[in-house]
């Protein structure tokens, strides 16, 4: 049989085959490195850059490791972030649209009432492997007075501390660009200048302590660093996509070196001796005017990931650690300033030197050291080296030999840091550790450490489930700090790694089910004090959905196919064999009649009216991210999408023909959707920024963010009993409001039909 191709198949095979050879696939030493690389490409559509990841790990392998859950978490937020021909939109795209919504349109603002926000602001353990609060990627304390303490989040934004880290506050949740930040540094001489960068390339400053923000320089690519002169605060550098100097305390910038750095130091006592660090180490003699690249003549022998250590106890001696793909690679040390370089250390797993690793032997395979990696040196003994990836390391030698101070995981006898370390930062007598759990502070030279994260709300959520019986109990599925439940008594946290769909009981609030990556499903029964794993029947999407019936345990999942258990998961029957052979990505149940069941792979809308016995497969235009039913009429269904236009549609039909009733949304994509059970028939649609509410008596939506941070919200929930909406949001954690009860006039809609 021959294929026919058509010209935009050929078209799109030619662009595809031109992809891959302007990014080679290199060998494994640099995959890491090189998939971090290709997730920066905005030249290629998602699905280009999708097809060269997979052949990637289909060729290296997908354990841990080897940076292929790293990459399926980006792909995942991406998705919803792309525009009509699949290229990934600017990263100022949704805030520019949502200023655009707000600016037009009838009643754009908020109805009476706000948001509350839930947390969790810190973590109890019962049987989570790796409990923490949200993810840390830079930390700076004020040197004149330490009780003043700046961290970022990519996600949760900038947050400060006036008391040493027991109390933080938000300081910009309504300014979406800058919900996603890598670096801050507060003026060595003045608290109330301080600098932020963003992950797009942005540069903030702000002269009043962080109550107000402008941008001071843009298009600086992943601003990783900036460093105050602390003999003149008027002259800063930032690092990103090159080194960016002002004299004039940030007002203008020059670049004076072009290469991808992540890392810069001055030399102790002389500020015209800098040290930046990226895949290559560099020097300049001359405060940052010209840069000598150090290499193999110098002692630097491989180019790889670096980032830089030094004391004040011994201004010559410089460390540089680099890694080798996913372990460690090397320490470097000079005493010279920078000159020159010899190794005092080479990673191997055979020798138990692999310190980016997970196991605290240093004898595993494996790591992240693309993606954590930090270093800090004591500034009164030169010899004494932290550095740390998953876990963290000390030496007292010099960086001769190295011993475990952290562990990832819990219990364990030597001492817990949350997993993936990003930042090491000594100040005082103090060491100060900013991680994938929040930030931590040792007072002992690393032998023990303090959890600083209270009142950080910076969960990264991924799914939400309301108890139906316990009107307080919430729980919930977050990046990197795995699942946990709110109960009227506090958060507790009962599942690690990452945490993603989850369910509660009807007629059992003790009952909850959780997944982490894939699918991977568990289960407790007694709210949460222990859980028990689940087998289940095959490996599905990174967020795996799951559906419960509205008043028994009968549960469903959406692995390659809809599979449902009568036994509360210990054994399950797959229901659309035959119709559906890929990953699901959207699973709903009628409440009022569970033989109707809809199901999604974002491409295909999958419908059965009798429990699986037969299905319809309706092809669809929108690549689908959520599926609410009516409340007794199983046939009526409201769907979001990832599309800029369609973001949400209605069908009274069982989704045979779709109404297009975004009228006047925000043109960005809806991630979630509920439908409450009035007779207004009030619907609540999460999108990329906000939370919007249409009624069948009203014209046009609503905006209810009044106080919402703007972030991504992943989902939207009812809680009929308490009347209460609630949001699951990727950086700002759990958020509540009172439902609405509107009438009005009669509803307007959009009646493009897309089917």
């Amino acid at each position: 049989m021959y294929k026919i191709f058509t010209k935009s198949s050929i078209l799109l095979l030619t662009s595809f085959i031109m992809s891959m050879t302007q990014f080679p696939l290199f060998a494994q030493g640099q995959a890491q490195v090189d998939i971090w690389e290709l997730m920066k490409r905005r030249d290629l559509r998602l699905s280009e850059i999708d097809a060269i990841a997979n052949e990637h790990f289909n060729r290296i392998g997908k354990v841990r490791g080897t940076g292929y859950k790293q990459f399926e978490r980006w792909k995942y937020e991406k998705q919803f972030h792309l525009d009509n021909n699949g290229f990934i939109l600017p990263d100022d795209y949704d805030a520019n649209q949502y200023n655009l919504f707000n600016g037009l349109g009838p009643s754009p603002s908020a109805l009476s009432g706000a948001w509350t926000e839930l947390g969790p602001f810190n973590w109890t353990r019962t049987t989570s492997w790796n409990p923490g609060v949200g993810r840390i990627t830079a930390i700076s304390v004020y040197p004149l007075n330490n009780n003043i303490i700046y961290v970022t989040s990519p996600g949760g934004g900038i947050w400060k501390s006036l008391s040493g880290g027991n109390q933080w506050v938000p300081l910009n949740d309504q300014n979406n660009a800058m919900m996603d930040l890598f670096s801050v540094a507060v003026d060595p001489t003045n608290q109330l200048i301080v600098f932020t960068g963003s992950s797009a390339g942005n540069l903030f400053r702000s002269l009043d302590g962080g109550t107000s923000w402008t941008t001071q320089n843009t298009g600086m690519g992943n601003v990783r660093k900036i460093l105050f002169d602390p003999t003149n605060s008027q002259v800063i550098y930032a690092v990103g996509s090159g080194i960016f100097k002002s004299t004039n305390g940030g007002s203008s910038w020059t670049k004076v070196l072009t290469a991808n750095i992540e890392d810069i130091e001055f030399q102790p006592g002389n500020t015209s001796i800098l040290y930046a660090s990226g895949s290559d180490v560099y020097r300049s003699g001359n405060a940052g005017i010209g840069w000598t690249q150090i290499g193999v003549a110098n002692g630097i022998t491989t180019s790889a990931r670096v980032i830089l250590g030094v004391s004040p106890a011994d201004p010559q001696t410089v460390y540089a650690i680099q890694a080798n793909g996913s372990e460690f690679g090397r320490l470097y040390r000079s005493t010279d300033g920078g000159n020159n370089y010899v190794t005092t250390i080479t990673g191997s797993p055979g020798t138990c030197t692999n310190f980016f690793g997970y196991e605290s032997s240093g004898c595993g395979t494996g790591g992240q050291a693309w993606y954590d990696m930090a270093i800090t040196v004591n500034p009164l003994n030169a010899n004494e080296v932290h550095i740390a990836g998953i876990i963290g390391w000390k030496s007292t030698n010099g960086g001769i030999s190295f011993s475990p101070e952290t562990e990832w995981s819990l219990p364990n006898t030597v001492g817990y840091n949350h997993a993936d370390i990003h930042a090491l930062e000594w100040v005082g007598s103090v060491i100060y550790s900013g991680s994938d759990g929040g930030i931590y502070k040792s007072i002992d030279n690393g032998n023990n450490w303090t959890d600083l994260s209270n009142s950080l709300g910076i969960r990264q959520f991924y799914r939400i489930a309301s108890s139906k019986t316990d009107a307080a109990l919430v729980t919930g599925g977050a990046q990197d700090n795995g699942s946990g439940i709110l109960k009227t008594s506090g958060w507790i946290d009962y599942l690690g790694a990452d945490g993603m769909d989850c369910l509660v009981s009807p007629i059992n609030s003790s009952l909850i089910w959780g997944t982490s990556q894939y699918g991977s499903l568990y289960r407790t029964s007694n709210g949460g004090s222990s859980y028990s794993g689940i087998s289940e029947p095959a490996t599905g999407n990174w967020v795996t959905p799951l559906a419960i019936e509205s008043n028994t345990n009968t549960i469903y999942a959406g692995w390659n196919g809809v599979y449902k258990s009568t036994d509360l998961g210990v054994s399950w029957e797959n229901l659309s064999v035959g119709t559906i052979n890929s990953n699901l990505s959207v699973l709903a149940v009628a409440p009022s009649n569970a033989a109707y069941i809809y199901a999604s792979n974002n491409a295909n809308l999958y419908v059965t009216k009798n429990g699986g016995t037969s299905w319809s497969t309706i092809p669809m235009t929108v690549s689908i991210t959520s599926i609410a039913i009516h409340p007794t009429n199983p046939d009526k269904i409201w769907i979001t999408s990832s599309s800029t236009i369609n973001r949400v549609l209605v069908s009274t039909n069982a989704g045979t023909s779709f109404t297009n009733i975004s009228g006047n949304l925000p043109s960005i994509a809806a991630r979630s959707i509920v439908v409450d059970n009035t007779a207004d028939e009030g619907i609540y649609a999460a999108m990329n920024l906000g939370v919007y509410y249409l009624n069948k008596n009203t014209t046009s939506w609503t905006n209810l963010s009044d106080n919402l941070p703007l972030v991504a919200v992943n989902e939207v929930e009812l809680q009929i009993a308490s009347g209460k909406l609630r949001v699951g949001t990727y950086g700002r954690g759990l958020w509540e409001r009172d439902v609405l009860s509107t009438c009005g006039i009669p509803i307007r809609l959009n009646t493009t039909n897309i089917s």
